[in-house]
């Protein structure tokens, strides 16, 4: 298995990828919920390149934070999907909004990236860590606390196995 250059050189492939999936498996789900998004709802336009959404509604509801740090949190995860690379040869960003945006299968993302099975899923591996490694930047400018999701090599990571708990 070739290791993708591109990320940190510490940084534990395998398991990164797999903290990652069950972060959109488990935290990412119950972001949406709480937020009251539908995942139609990331991909349309009313989602502002500049992070500025207009959260509608009365007063009242313009006040509820938990809903707005999750509508944060939601725009955070969409935006550091956006910023990964996505060219023929490396669909980063393809993959994973077709995954955990459209929730399209992997036997459909690997005819859609055209590539075969094996391929597809180092490229899936290489894209689930960039997405780690993009997240920290869009946790800062949104101010939001969502886990760390990279696994380092020769590092104690606590819980790591899991990687199931909220933030």
């Amino acid at each position: 298995m070739e290791e993708n250059v591109d990320l940190p050189i510490d940084i534990d492939q395998k398991l990164t990828a797999q903290k990652v999936r069950d972060f959109f498996k488990y935290n990412f789900e119950h972001y949406l919920i709480r937020a009251g998004y539908h995942r139609t709802d990331l991909s349309s336009p009313q989602l502002d390149p500049t992070g500025i959404m207009s959260h509608s509604g009365n007063s009242a509801e313009a006040k509820m934070a938990t809903i707005f740090e999750a509508q944060d949190k939601c725009q955070a995860v969409y935006h550091a999907i956006d910023q990964c690379a996505d060219s023929s040869k490396q669909p980063f960003r393809t993959i994973l909004k077709s995954l955990y945006i459209d929730e399209l299968s992997d036997w459909q993302v690997a005819a859609k990236v055209q590539y075969s099975d094996s391929r597809y899923g180092d490229l899936k591996r290489y894209a689930l860590c960039q997405f780690a490694d993009t997240i920290d930047t869009w946790k800062l400018i949104y101010n939001v606390k969502i886990p760390e999701l990279k696994v380092f090599k020769n590092r104690c990571n606590i819980g790591a196995e899991s990687g199931k708990g909220r933030t």
